[in-house]
């Protein structure tokens, strides 16, 4: 069994009036867009189904269209049906279109633009969807799958690379085009939106969770952190409780010893091969000052 998609990609600008490209930025580009349709069919499918993108030989006129077919085999729904077991849903090639941004107007391209580049603030799940806080005020709202998507670090660097090409003079702009119609523009001046950094690794796991912390250290210098004990071991967690630093701020008494219940939320990100947590206590929800035993 196979699905497919046809679609075009056009590059704009006053350096592909003659309706030619360097070689040298198209293919890394095209190479990349293939990579990213890789990598959300792998973390939406897994082994279910496998993709793979195809150019069709006719260019059509434009700034620079080129036409692309994507393909996508459905292995283990057709293995399932055969030995008669019930099959997971796939997300076809059109869905998978749609939950990156290709086509819709929303999927990960479209987070990528409401998030402008911020890093959220914690994570809010609710079925199938997703409550992303930017703040303690602003908040997004958008599919669980989106948000497994943009966590994922292959396909933002995917992403970035596909749009590369806008980085040279004289290329301003990259769209798609389905059955005639426009589907998605973007501008070079949208490029910092679209940037992945490669050095904060690739995030595994993002949790909120309430917890119990024992403060073993105070630092009341801004940026730095709390040395916390959750009961099995000791740690540092960042404050982002606005409310609760002013409480520090204004000189209310916070020594070791001290007990804080907490939503705390935790970062797993993999980078070089090394698995490495970031802690932030998002919300300090009381504040002891001694250790109790209706908190255990």
């Amino acid at each position: 069994m196979s699905d497919h998609e046809r679609f075009n990609v056009i590059y704009d600008g006053p350096a592909l009036t003659g309706h030619r490209m360097d070689v040298r930025d198209l293919a890394p580009a095209l190479v990349a867009m293939a990579d990213l349709f890789t990598a959300a069919n792998k973390l939406l499918n897994g082994d279910s189904a496998e993709v793979r993108v195809e150019v069709k030989g006719s260019f059509r006129a434009g700034s620079f269209q080129i036409e692309l077919i994507f393909v996508q085999h459905l292995l283990a729904q057709l293995r399932d049906m055969f030995a008669g077991t019930s099959a997971s849903a796939v997300a076809n090639a059109w869905t998978i279109l749609g939950l990156i941004g290709c086509v819709g107007g929303g999927g990960v391209i479209g987070l990528m633009r409401k998030l402008r580049g911020r890093r959220p603030h914690r994570i809010e799940p609710m079925g199938d969807q997703v409550r992303i806080w930017i703040t303690e005020s602003e908040a997004i709202e958008t599919e669980e799958q989106v948000w497994r998507l943009w966590r994922n670090q292959s396909v933002r660097v995917s992403l970035q690379k596909t749009l590369s090409p806008l980085e040279r003079d004289g290329i301003t702009s990259f769209g798609v085009v389905c059955n005639e119609q426009i589907e998605l523009v973007i501008d070079d001046g949208e490029l910092p939106l679209f940037e992945a950094s490669t050095s904060e690794g690739e995030v595994v796991s993002d949790s909120v969770a309430r917890k119990v912390l024992l403060i073993e250290s105070v630092v009341f210098k801004d940026g730095n952190k709390w040395r916390v004990h959750d009961g099995q071991y000791p740690f540092f967690a960042s404050l982002d409780d606005e409310a609760f630093l002013a409480k520090v701020n204004a000189g209310e008494r916070f020594g070791k010893g001290d007990v804080l219940v907490v939503e705390l939320r935790q970062i797993q990100t993999v980078d070089a091969g090394t698995l490495k947590t970031e802690n932030h206590i998002i919300r300090v929800v009381e504040h002891r000052a001694q250790l109790q035993q209706t908190l255990l």
